[in-house]
């Protein structure tokens, strides 16, 4: 059995709820979504969480999880882009129920396969073997297993979808780059953005631009009644959402 390493752990980015509770109440903390922070993450991109969103479902009563990768960025509709295989990354989205800020449900996700043919397997929720920085695989049978890029499971009970999915990005980077110049990719398409604004930079109000147009990142979507997530069920409370990208002891 696996014994995993942390790697990345990210809050809910602000303009997302970091803690759903029945009737949209919204916790007092919530931090940003970071990325490219260190040369791990820089070189391995797929252990890069970009974020994580945790808001109600159109169907009352449910909840929709997601943690998307760096991955890397690919063209969209590019088939070939694909998640870290069992032996070298676990996916996780981890919740805290009771307020204690430790993890007491998790959710496991891990692939395995070719590109192209890629299948996902799902854990959980279920209670964690350890809380932390090392985690080891869920014992028991997998809640859901099946095809990438395919929603599996029962709109009734647990649902998901992992796969390749557009997220729009509005921010001028050609002025970010120059202001944090060492947050610029050393490769891929935003390396080629220039060191000094162009025409293509916006500045004045109105002129948002989707820096991230026409590439996808990778998700991970999760969507089940929102009982299953709660300490109580019948009566709902709060719950903190994070996300975490592992790799074996020693990789």
């Amino acid at each position: 059995m696996h014994t995993w390493t942390f790697r990345r752990d990210w809050i809910v980015p602000g303009i997302t709820a970091a803690v759903v509770v029945a009737g949209l109440t919204v916790a007092g903390v919530v931090k940003a979504s970071d990325h490219q922070d260190t040369p791990t993450v820089e070189l391995s991109p797929r252990y890069d969480v970009n974020d994580v969103y945790a808001f109600p479902s159109p169907v009352a009563g449910r909840t929709v999880l997601a943690l998307s990768t760096a991955s890397p960025l690919t063209p969209a509709r590019t088939p070939s882009a694909t998640f870290g295989t069992r032996d070298k990354e676990l996916y996780q989205l981890k919740i805290d129920n009771n307020g204690d800020a430790v993890e007491d449900l998790v959710f496991q996700v891990t692939f395995t396969g070719p590109e192209r043919n890629q299948m996902v397997r799902l854990k959980g929720p279920m209670k964690p073997n350890e809380t932390g920085t090392a985690n080891t695989m869920l014992r028991g049978e997998s809640t859901l297993y099946g095809r990438t890029n395919t929603v599996l499971g029962s709109p009734n009970g647990v649902q998901l979808f992992a796969g390749p999915r557009d997220d729009p990005f509005f921010l001028d980077l050609e002025y970010f780059f120059r202001i944090v110049p060492d947050r610029k990719p050393v490769g891929g398409p935003l390396a080629a953005l220039p060191n000094t604004p162009s025409a293509s930079s916006f500045r004045a109000v109105g002129q948002a631009k989707d820096y991230l147009r026409g590439f996808n990142d990778m998700a991970i979507v999760i969507e089940l009644p929102t009982s299953m997530l709660v300490a109580d069920p019948k009566n709902p409370g709060k719950f903190g959402v994070w996300g975490t990208t592992s790799r074996p002891r020693g990789q």
